[in-house]
């Protein structure tokens, strides 16, 4: 091994409390430095520090929650300072069947890979005793980019990659902007006792200044089993995207997830998953994720015109040492979605990454934790030849007082 990634977090909460306000700040650091097994690639450095206070306030049918700060961003040798709006919420319970969330507040929607992380917007929730029922509006186009991570439609030109620019705030800064309107339900205990289900609607109208603008559509369904031991989770959605050059067309997606407690007195679990994205062809369109969320940790496609098989198996060494050790094999579901540099061969199977975690707490404020990866191309005949191993090290720590 010639070059390692090497990722180190530090977080430090400073916390009090003020007739029955809390209040505090998030110090954090996020180092990182990349590499591979090829003696040509030289390594890049990069990395942040911020420092935001947060502010919480709890009152009966009210509860405030705010977050705000400035990050220093290392990139290309250079450092720049953006300002950095982590999450505003205020709840609202006016009785206990109904509340409502609005501002910057953390959402996911029912399938868990279509959009998930903080959006501007409003939420309600009716909860009706065995069944709740949701709606939602909200937009992404006053997040921070590279942390919101909205997928770009495919006839937006602008360069969403570039680096953010104080003398070009408004290009440089804000996500593609997308307004979400949902609605979604949960039903425990259907269709029989130990089920559980999920459902939604889902609409995405793409509100960037593309000359054809892309608009999505979702059917959301997720169901969740367990029985002593083992539980069982399934998620599919159908979508319709529609643009004037092609009209509109239907993709699909679905996840499958198992897990199975090994042992009862050291917890071990031994979990297998499948996703599954359709891709870009004469049947049906590439499926469009919101969120652009990575499948792996070294390779890191994202979820449209992909197929992901994992395994994983995690143990409880101590009551405070949880280890685990995993491994994924990505396969192509088209032949346009993901790109490469050493991507030569028309094949769709890419190659298997192997990953491992160890998580550490000895004490309720402290916190350890390495992750490592190694992804090795020539497991699939889509790379070439001299396609380098890569591999990744992510060391953290969080520390509360």
């Amino acid at each position: 091994m010639k070059k390692i990634f090497v990722l180190t977090t530090l977080t430090v909460f400073f916390t009090a409390t003020l007739s029955g306000a809390d209040f505090g700040f998030i110090l954090n650091g996020l180092f990182e430095t990349e590499g591979s097994s090829d003696t040509d690639t030289g390594a890049a450095v990069s990395g942040s520090i911020g420092l935001a206070p947060w502010f919480s306030l709890s009152s009966g049918e009210l509860d405030i929650f705010f977050s705000a700060g400035l990050n220093s961003v290392f990139e290309d040798d250079a450092v720049i300072f953006l300002p950095h709006l982590n999450r505003i919420e205020i709840a609202f319970k006016p009785v206990p069947a109904l509340t409502i969330r609005a501002g910057r507040i953390p959402w996911q929607d029912v399938s868990r890979f279509i959009a998930r992380g903080l959006f501007d917007g409003a939420d309600v929730l009716f909860d009706l005793g065995k069944v709740q029922v949701g709606a939602s509006a909200l937009y992404t186009g006053l997040l921070y980019k590279k942390t919101a991570d909205i997928n770009v439609s495919p006839a937006d030109s602008r360069n969403y990659t570039k680096n953010f620019d104080w003398a070009d705030f408004g290009n440089t800064y804000f996500a593609p902007p997308r307004l979400l309107t949902t609605l979604y339900g949960e039903f425990p205990g259907f269709p029989y006792q130990r089920g559980h289900l999920f459902a939604g609607l889902m609409a995405q109208f793409d509100l960037s200044e593309a000359d054809e603008r892309f608009h999505t559509q979702y059917l959301m369904l997720r169901h969740s089993f367990a029985y002593r031991s083992f539980d069982l989770t399934a998620a599919g959605a159908a979508g319709l995207e529609n643009t004037d050059a092609e009209g509109i067309r239907a993709s699909f997606a679905f996840a499958l997830e198992s897990g199975l407690r090994l042992s009862a007195i050291i917890r071990d679990r031994l979990s297998l998953g499948l996703r599954w994205s359709s891709g870009n062809g004469p049947d049906a369109a590439a499926f469009f994720p919101i969120t652009r969320e990575a499948q792996g940790i070294v390779l890191q496609p994202v979820f449209s015109g992909m197929m992901v098989i994992r395994a994983q198996y995690e143990t409880r060494l101590l009551p405070s040492l949880t280890a685990a050790l995993g491994g994924r094999y990505f396969i192509r579901t088209d032949s346009t979605g993901f790109t490469d540099p050493y991507l030569e061969d028309s094949s769709y199977f890419l190659g298997m990454e192997t990953d491992g975690s160890v998580l550490w707490v000895p004490f309720s404020d402290l916190a350890f934790s390495v992750t490592g990866g190694v992804f090795f191309p020539k497991t699939g005949p889509a790379f070439a030849a001299n396609a380098p191993v890569r591999y990744t090290l992510t060391m953290g720590t969080i520390f509360t007082f």
